[in-house]
C-alpha cells in the first residue's frame, strides 16, 4: 500500500471518528445544570457561525428567540439573520416526555428531535433537510459562569462530518 493510500485513509477514519462524536462538552459545564424550560422563556439572542469541515468557510448569524412554556412544551421561534442577508424562520415544540428528556419537531426535522439531560448539560439530537439531502445534527448546550448559553453542535452525513455550529445565547434585557 502506499504512503498516499495510508495517508487518505488516516484522513477518512479521523474524518469518520470527528463525527461519530458528539462535540465535546464545553468548560462551561462547571457552570449550575441547564434546564431549558427555565432559561428560555421570554426573549433571547445570540451570535453564531457554522463552519464547514472540508472548506473551513464560515457562514455568520446572529438569532432571535422568543420561549414560551405552557407547563408541557417548550416553543422556540427562532428568528435568524445571516450576515449574507438571509432571513429565516425556525419553530421548534419541545414537549417533555420525563425528567429532562424532550421530543421536538421544527418545519426542517425529518422524523423526531431528541434532546436529554446529561449530567449539567442537555443534548439534542435531530436531523435537517437542508438543500434535498438529509443532515444530522448532535449538540451540546450547556450555561456559562455569566448565565450565557453555549451550544455546540457537529452537522454530519454518510458519518463524515460536514461542518460545525457554535452558538452564544443571552437572555435579552428585560427577559
Amino acid at each position: 500500500m502506499s504512503t498516499s493510500h495510508v495517508a487518505a485513509l488516516g484522513l477518512l477514519a479521523s474524518l469518520l471518528g470527528a463525527c461519530a462524536a458528539p462535540p465535546d462538552v464545553p468548560a462551561a459545564a462547571a457552570a449550575p445544570p441547564l434546564v431549558l424550560e427555565q432559561f428560555f422563556p421570554g426573549r433571547t439572542v445570540g451570535e453564531g457561525v457554522f463552519t464547514n469541515s472540508w472548506t473551513g468557510s464560515e457562514r455568520r448569524f446572529s438569532v432571535v428567540i422568543e420561549g414560551s412554556w405552557d407547563g408541557r412544551t417548550l416553543t422556540l421561534v427562532e428568528d435568524f439573520a445571516y450576515a449574507d442577508g438571509e432571513k429565516d424562520r425556525k419553530t421548534w415544540r419541545l414537549e417533555r416526555t420525563g425528567a429532562g428528556v424532550y421530543a421536538g419537531t421544527r418545519e426542517d426535522v425529518v422524523g423526531q428531535a431528541r434532546a436529554w439531560t446529561e449530567g449539567k448539560v442537555v443534548r439534542l439530537e435531530y436531523s435537517v433537510m437542508l438543500g434535498g439531502w438529509t443532515v444530522d445534527f448532535s449538540d451540546v448546550l450547556a450555561l456559562n459562569d455569566d448565565g450565557s448559553l453555549i451550544n455546540r453542535a457537529t452537522v454530519g452525513k454518510w458519518g463524515l462530518r460536514v461542518g460545525r455550529v457554535e452558538l452564544v445565547l443571552r437572555r435579552a434585557a428585560g427577559s
